[in-house]
């Protein structure tokens, strides 16, 4: 086929193909479709509605319409709701029962701290799903 169009290791061809295609009748019934596309056009009313936000409906109907289309794929999914259940108990009894009552130093002050961070960070990586 490369060899035919003047593309293959010789790169010669005897046959201009943009010559071809401009004198075929495709080609000619393909521009007749495309003016009578273009008179169409311009033989109707010019548009005068504009939108006047991006969006075609508020934020609010979008939320709600989101959350709506999220919760049933949850209910649909009751294995991994159970299962980010119970990684956010276990990991929140692991992690509160490690730092329990933690004394009021420097380190037990730190250990606060990272306890926070840790509770943080199970959460955020839920929101992920794949």
């Amino acid at each position: 086929m490369l060899e035919v169009i003047g593309a293959g290791a010789t790169a010669v061809s005897d046959i201009d193909w943009r010559d071809v295609w401009l004198n075929s009748s495709v080609f000619q019934d393909l521009e007749t479709k495309i003016s009578e596309i273009h008179e169409k056009g311009r033989k109707g009313p010019p548009v005068t509605a504009t939108v006047e936000t991006k969006f075609a409906t508020s934020w609010t109907y979008q939320t709600r319409e989101l959350l709506k289309r999220q919760h049933l794929a949850f209910w649909r999914d009751p294995t991994y709701l159970v299962s980010k259940l119970s990684l956010n108990v276990i990991g929140g009894l692991l992690i509160g029962f490690t730092f329990f009552k933690s004394k009021d130093t420097i380190q037990g002050n730190q250990n606060k701290l990272f306890v926070s961070a840790m509770l943080l960070l199970p959460r955020s990586h839920s929101l992920l799903r794949t």
